[in-house]
């Protein structure tokens, strides 16, 4: 039963818990900090080292590190030799796979595409699809202490380059990619990677990393397994993924993700943001993190170091966007806004769970998501959608617009205050991501307003 409201106070987030890290990963990062020393900052990659697999177990390695010199008198050569033999290379725990689904001209590959030069660069992009096919090594599974690479069970498609793990987001596009080759199975593999995460952590990570567990991505998971139902038709692939798209949802709608504004009328609006549940340097930018704290008060840089963090779950690492001061980087905000585009993800993986509900023949989990994506479509237009530009925009929420409800003995909730004055009024292409969800397609009136407000942005 509800209770009287409190007095408007100020709105805190910083008692939020963090993921601990792993004792591997706090040796490695001790051996990120000697490199830097020995080898010096230029063109130095901290990446690199958090990602070295072990060749011994952690004890061994840890002792042998522990009986080096101190940085002053250890020689690049020797630290060097102690790297080779206590490390395997660096991907070295994921090996070559082949696709089993990988033709080099996939039957009725982009029929509408005549052009020979295009056809030709077509084909190399697909061909892509095999040159960055892995797995992971059976190692790491048998000795994940030795390893900041996840298991996952079937095969990956990396990034490249320094990138070599599965990221949330990316694989979006990658299975975008993998249905126009007629890569359907392999498509399915990754959205089974991606939920086995769910499996593990209870949301998809970042990347297939140990210091990934403190942040997700943007949440395209049900759009993927939607694009590759309609492709295929497999309701098997749906049962698989139903109940782990529910799991994330809840993530995404509860806890420090969730953000609830009351709007001008006094009615309650439900809307998430992006928060890392971190507040350390990323081990992997550490010491770029480090240096963008520099001259920072500890509990200051506790803060940023969050910020930055969440910035990455975004997937906008980095832009003026997440800024108060857009030309510095310690002023994010992040946790501190409603994007536009996390609520537009979040009101199609509603859309995308009733259509899956409905297809299993789950009418009361159906209704439940008509309901929330209706109650989430209201709010995006009530507190995000701007009339006199004719754009969605983020809004900053203002810790001293705030209101504390008591909800029960155990539970309060904090209520933000609308004010349009907190809209961001600077254009971004995340203004117009609405578009993406054939819901925000009514109005002939708005609809020429917008695309009129697209080719001003695009002048």
């Amino acid at each position: 039963m509800w209770v009287a409201m409190a007095e408007s106070s100020e709105c805190n987030n910083e008692s939020v818990l963090v993921v601990p890290s792993s004792t591997l990963l706090s040796f490695l990062e001790q051996v990120q900090q000697f490199a830097l020393t020995a080898f010096g900052p230029s063109q130095f990659d901290p990446k690199h080292y958090v990602d070295l697999p072990l060749r011994f177990n952690l004890s061994v390695t840890l002792r042998a590190f522990q009986a080096l010199p101190n940085t002053n008198t250890l020689s690049r050569d020797d630290f060097n030799i102690f790297l080779k033999e206590y490390f395997g290379e660096v991907g070295s725990d994921l090996v070559n796979y082949d696709p089993p689904d990988f033709s080099a001209e996939p039957e009725g590959f982009l029929p509408g595409v005549v052009n020979q030069e295009v056809r030709k660069w077509a084909l190399e992009v697909h061909s892509l699809c095999r040159v960055l096919s892995r797995k992971v090594a059976k190692s790491v599974a048998e000795r994940p202490e030795e390893h900041t690479l996840l298991p996952l069970p079937g095969g990956v498609i990396i990034p490249g380059s320094r990138f070599r793990e599965v990221y949330y987001w990316d694989s979006y596009w990658i299975i975008r990619g993998l249905l126009a080759s007629k890569m359907y199975e392999t498509a399915k593999g990754i959205v089974n990677n991606l939920v086995s995460l769910i499996h593990k952590y209870g949301f998809v990570l970042n990347g297939a990393r140990t210091y990934y567990t403190n942040r997700s991505q943007p949440p395209l998971l049900s759009a993927m397994v939607r694009a590759i139902y309609m492709k295929t038709g497999d309701i098997d692939l749906l049962k698989m993924a139903f109940p782990t798209l529910l799991q994330e949802h809840r993530f995404w709608t509860a806890g420090i993700h969730k953000v609830i504004v009351r709007d001008a009328h006094g009615a309650k609006h439900s809307l998430s943001r992006y928060y890392a549940r971190w507040d350390a340097p990323r081990p992997e930018s550490a010491t770029t993190d480090m240096e963008t704290a520099a001259g920072l008060t500890e509990s200051e840089k506790k803060l940023l170091y969050r910020e930055i963090a969440t910035t990455a779950e975004s997937g906008w690492d980095f832009s003026s966007r997440w800024m108060r001061d857009r030309k510095n980087l310690t002023t994010l905000h992040t946790t501190s806004i409603i994007p536009v585009d996390l609520n537009v993800f979040l009101l199609q993986m509603e859309l995308n769970i009733e259509f899956f509900a409905k297809t299993l023949g789950e009418s009361s989990i159906a209704k439940t998501f008509i309901q929330a994506s209706n109650a989430r479509h209201i709010a995006i237009e009530t507190i995000l959608w701007n009339d006199e530009m004719g754009q969605w925009l983020d809004y900053w929420l203002d810790p001293l617009k705030c209101e504390h409800i008591q909800v029960n003995d155990q539970h309060e909730e904090e209520i933000y205050l609308w004010d349009a004055s907190n809209q961001n009024k600077n254009i971004f292409s995340s203004n117009f991501f609405p578009l993406w969800v054939e819901a925000f397609h009514s109005g002939t009136s708005r609809m020429d307003g917008l695309h009129h407000n697209i080719l001003l942005v695009r002048a």
